[in-house]
């Protein structure tokens, strides 16, 4: 892939926020962004931005815990203040993996509440606030998951805020579309992520994988910046309040492919 951004590419002269940048989705989000010739403000809890091609004047790195409401007003005060008031952001950042719901504890549910539905909100409400009062719309682009409709085992409190990250994102289209604001929410499937490892090369889920997922295999983190880059770019004028499925045909068969 080329790694050099495009003066006239599809986001040149805009402006974006991406949490979760150090993410195999945020950081291949952040970096197509960058491609495209955005300025991009890549938001996450520390550490090296994992995926990132490049340093330079496009990209600002700001650190943020959204589990902490004080850090998180501030690191967004920091963020809005980079570039200038955004024209997208995309809201990538979240815990994964846990618990069967018979085990899942009080902690357990709300740190997964405070990062993955409330960190999302803090992170939507205060950059649609600044779009607002700069009265030129935006695009805000959501990470859930296909998990925001359907579950799978030991999962119950990932589940619940993907879920919940849905109907948030439906809400939003609604009450910021007289803004000229468009919201929409990608639903990644099964995506081979560095933080997965081998997991989708382990034989028993790659065979479930052939299974059970149309395109037979798991799907990469710049599938997902696809959708991302379509949500977020000037030619989407009428989308907004919608789902992108980025799952290979997982959640489109009721049962396993016939092979």
């Amino acid at each position: 892939m080329d790694t050099e951004p495009k003066p006239n590419g599809r986001l040149a002269g805009k402006v974006a926020i991406v949490t979760g940048a150090a993410g195999g989705i945020g950081g291949a989000v952040t970096e197509r962004f960058l491609q495209e010739g955005a300025q991009v403000v890549a938001m996450d809890l520390g550490g090296p931005l994992g995926g990132i091609a490049w340093d330079g004047p496009q990209i600002v790195s700001v650190s943020v815990d959204l589990a902490d409401r004080v850090n998180t007003d501030a690191a967004l005060e920091t963020a809005l203040a980079a570039f200038g008031t955004p024209d997208i952001l995309v809201a990538a950042a979240a815990l994964k993996g846990g618990k069967s719901f018979l085990d899942c504890s009080d902690a357990d549910w709300d740190s997964y509440v405070a990062v993955n539905l409330t960190g999302t909100f803090r992170a939507c409400q205060r950059v649609a606030k600044a779009m607002v009062a700069a009265a030129k719309g935006g695009r805000i682009v959501t990470v859930g998951s296909v998990n925001s409709y359907m579950s799978e085992p030991n999962a119950a409190q990932y589940v619940a805020t993907k879920g919940g990250i849905a109907m948030l994102t439906r809400a939003m289209a609604v009450d910021l579309a007289r803004h000229g604001i468009l919201v929409n929410m990608i639903a990644p499937g099964p995506i081979d992520v560095p933080s997965n490892g081998d997991m989708y090369r382990e034989p028993k889920l790659a065979a479930s994988l052939a299974d059970e997922v149309a395109l037979g295999r798991p799907g990469l983190p710049e599938d997902c910046a696809t959708a991302a880059l379509f949500l977020a770019e000037d030619e989407n004028r009428y989308t907004t309040g919608s789902t992108i499925t980025v799952d290979g045909g997982l959640s489109a068969m009721i049962f396993g492919a016939m092979r």
